[in-house]
């Protein structure tokens, strides 16, 4: 699992990334669109990986999930310091690797939450990330719709791209 999640977690953040500056350079949202689509694309495998009848399998749809899933990090990264004044991408950095951390404990609040209500792990889990792709892609399209028509200076717009 480790190879799955440094392999194709390294491999979608460097990919995300040189997509959406590739396709930015042509129509500004797809610095967001980019993880959007890659928030999308991983429901599947995801789904794929809890329902695997081996553990080999398992494993390839969960590469396949991080492959795609991890997309975000690269465009959100540069989204976050084209949007940040340069006195504060220090500052901006560190509250997201904060945040980042505190989405961490997420394994925890299902922990409690199966030890408390008594749900399964598999369908809990296929749910409640199902649902949080969705979420996050939706969240990635409005932050680039928001980019384009009223950022902050520096922020993603049609100016700025080119």
């Amino acid at each position: 699992k480790a190879s799955v999640n440094g392999v194709a977690g390294a491999a979608s953040a460097l990919g995300g990334g040189a997509l959406a500056d590739r396709l930015s350079a042509a129509e500004p949202r797809a610095r967001q669109w980019v993880p959007a689509a890659g928030s999308l694309v991983a429901v599947p495998f995801w789904l794929a990986a809890l329902s695997a009848p081996t553990l080999q399998l398992s494993l390839a749809a969960l590469f396949l999930e991080y492959l795609a899933a991890e997309s975000w990090f690269g465009p959100t990264v540069a989204a976050l310091q084209a949007a940040t004044p340069a006195r504060l991408q220090g500052l901006s950095q560190g509250v997201f690797s904060t945040l980042t951390l505190v989405g961490n404990l997420a394994p925890l609040a299902i922990g409690v939450l199966l030890r408390d209500q008594g749900f399964e792990l598999a369908p809990t889990l296929g749910v409640l990330v199902s649902v949080l792709y969705v979420a996050a892609a939706a969240a990635f399209v409005v932050a680039g719709e928001a980019g384009l028509e009223a950022g902050p200076p520096g922020a993603i717009s049609r100016e700025t791209a080119r």
